[in-house]
C-alpha cells in the first residue's frame, strides 16, 4: 500500500520539502540565491556539470533545476528592516525570472481613516463563507467603513469539539458578542478555559492568545474587529 498522505498518523514521514525553481542559466541563479539573498548552497548534482541545485535559507529550502518545468513563481522575504535589505529595493528578480518581494516582517497596524456610511443588513443578505477552522462568515459590514471596522456573523452548526488552534489577531479591538448557543474558550492568562453563553460578551485585548475548544447548539457569535484587514498568527 503506497504512503498515505493525508493520513498524519502514517508511520511514513517527509524528511524536506522542496520548491522548485526552474533556470535556464543555473550558474547565475545560484550566484543571485547565495550572493545577493544570503541562501546557502545544501547539495549539488551532478558535480561535472550541475543541472540541480539546493539552497536554503530563512526557513526556506529550494531546488534550482535547470531545464525544470513550470513557471519561476514568487518569494516573500519578511525582513526585520526593508530599507537595509537588498540597498533597500522592494523587489527583484532573479536571472530565471523568480520574483522577490522583499517586505517587512512587522509592519505598522495603519487604522485608516473612517468613512462614516449608513447599511442595512439583512439576514437574508449576503453569502456564507467557510473561514477559518470551518467557521462560517458572512459580512455585516460590506463596505468595511473603507477599512476602519469589520463586523462578521460567524455561525459553527451542530455542537463538539471545534477544530481551531492557539492563534491571535494583530488588530486595535476586538468584540466577540454570543447570539446563539454556546462556546468554550481558553484565553493566555485568564485562567481555565470558561463558556460563552447567548447573550455573553467578551472584549479581546489586541494579541491576546486563544482558542476556541467546543460549542453547542448551532453557535451564533458577531465579531467586530478594527482595523477590517488584520492577520491571524497560529501560535
Amino acid at each position: 500500500m503506497p504512503m498515505d498522505a493525508a493520513n498524519p498518523k502514517s508511520t511514513a514521514r517527509a524528511i524536506h520539502a522542496e520548491i522548485v525553481l526552474p533556470c535556464d542559466d543555473l550558474n547565475a541563479t545560484l550566484a543571485f540565491f547565495t550572493d545577493r539573498l544570503g541562501f546557502r548552497v545544501d547539495a549539488i548534482s551532478p558535480a561535472d556539470d550541475p543541472t540541480a541545485a539546493v539552497i536554503s535559507g530563512h526557513g526556506l529550502r529550494a531546488r534550482l533545476q535547470r531545464g525544470g518545468d513550470g513557471a519561476p513563481g514568487v518569494l516573500r522575504l519578511l525582513v526585520a528592516d526593508p530599507t537595509a535589505f537588498a540597498g533597500g529595493v522592494t523587489e527583484l528578480v532573479a536571472p530565471n525570472g523568480t520574483r522577490i518581494e522583499i517586505v517587512d516582517a512587522d509592519p505598522p497596524l495603519v487604522l485608516l481613516p473612517l468613512r462614516p456610511s449608513f447599511v442595512v443588513c439583512r439576514a437574508t443578505d449576503g453569502a456564507w463563507i467557510e473561514g477559518r477552522a470551518g467557521m462560517r462568515y458572512r459580512d455585516l459590514v460590506p463596505d468595511r467603513q473603507a477599512g476602519r471596522v469589520i463586523a462578521s456573523h460567524i455561525q459553527i452548526p451542530g455542537s463538539g469539539p471545534v477544530p481551531d488552534y492557539v492563534h491571535f489577531h494583530k488588530v486595535r479591538f476586538q468584540m466577540i458578542y454570543c447570539k446563539k448557543g454556546s462556546v468554550k474558550v481558553v484565553y493566555e492568562d485568564q485562567g481555565p478555559p470558561f463558556v460563552l453563553h447567548a447573550g455573553d460578551c467578551v472584549l479581546q485585548p489586541p494579541q491576546i492568545r486563544h482558542r476556541v475548544l467546543e460549542s453547542t447548539g448551532d453557535l451564533e457569535v458577531i465579531e467586530i474587529g478594527s482595523p477590517a484587514h488584520h492577520e491571524t498568527f497560529a501560535d
